[in-house]
């Protein structure tokens, strides 16, 4: 699969990499560090990122914009994104390679490497320059880039995915000169309005009998934080810091008056009930969107049945 996206790399001229929307640390530094990558690697071509600018993860990268989109002559590359609907931008032509690590549901390219249970997207774009070392090139900014991406995503090296590989691709990184003490301190800072969000969090999460925790956090309760929506994510894992939680789902209500759904668990797998409210993601980190406070309801009484069921199983 290497030596296939190798040679369309070399063979096009202008190359556009894009990600996800609402991006975290992976998806941006995967792509910032592939596009870097590549251009240090081919000076002569023309490689652009694509995608939404994101202020709080500007700190990985601010080398993305919508401006310029690709035709049918240019290679397209689309990381870290599990479904075509979640692709960033506009794609006036096919995507020609996906790379990810969810599972490979919609398989959306016409060359698709994902490698479902890496801990990272930013894992496989370092191996793709270790499998070509002798013609791709890895700088400082590239590498902070990739281990940004890798701690994000393995939430500091504590997420089931995180394996000796991921630590030894750490490792090589850290062997370039990657700050780690700055990148996790980073990855990990809040500034005041998303401690007063951290505080509503603990204090409203909602824990059944069972260890579901439920929290809906509407658009009047961001702005009384000042914050917009997007701003949110570092709360999405606080509720499963409370021991008695097994599973967590928190509905963040959009500026449409949607709801963006973030289902975590500690243990009992949840890309199958995203999948059945048309999202997906990893299986104790999964995503989808709903439309209205009923099916809010709907994925809490699904995913209370689902915790049950499992429950009862381990219990029997």
């Amino acid at each position: 699969m290497n030596s296939k996206i190798m040679a369309l790399i070399k063979a096009h001229q202008r190359i556009f990499i894009y990600r996800h929307v609402n991006p975290d640390p992976d998806a941006i530094g995967s792509q910032a560090g592939l596009a870097r990558m590549l251009r240090i690697s081919f000076p002569k071509k023309q490689i652009f990122a694509v995608g939404s600018p994101s202020s709080s993860l500007a700190w990985i990268s601010t080398e993305m914009s919508l401006k310029k989109l690709p035709t049918p002559e240019d290679l397209v590359i689309v990381v870290d994104c599990a479904n075509l609907a979640r692709i960033d931008g506009p794609m006036p032509v096919k995507p020609t390679i996906k790379i990810d690590h969810h599972p490979n549901l919609d398989p959306y390219a016409q060359i698709n490497w994902v490698q479902d249970g890496t801990s990272s997207c930013a894992e496989l774009i370092y191996e793709l320059y270790q499998t070509y070392r002798s013609e791709l090139s890895l700088d400082l900014k590239t590498a902070s880039s990739l281990y940004a991406g890798i701690i994000g995503d393995t939430v500091g090296f504590s997420t089931a995915d995180t394996t000796s590989q991921t630590f030894m691709t750490a490792a090589a990184l850290r062997q370039l000169g990657v700050d780690v003490a700055r990148l996790s301190q980073q990855v990990t800072a809040i500034d005041t309005r998303t401690s007063q969000l951290y505080g509503f969090v603990m204090s409203n999460v909602a824990v059944n009998a069972h260890g579901l925790g439920c929290l809906v956090i509407s658009q009047n309760v961001l702005k009384s934080f000042g914050l917009n929506w997007g701003e949110e994510d570092p709360v999405v894992s606080l509720p499963g810091k409370l021991e008695d939680v097994k599973m967590w789902l928190m509905f963040i209500e959009s500026p449409d008056n949607r709801y963006r759904v973030h289902l975590r668990s500690k243990s009992i797998p949840v890309d199958g009930l995203a999948r059945q409210f048309a999202g997906g993601g990893h299986p104790l980190a999964s995503g989808t969107y709903v439309n209205d406070l009923q099916e809010v309801e709907a994925i809490i009484q699904a995913a209370d049945k689902l915790l049950n069921a499992q429950s009862s199983d381990v219990s029997a």
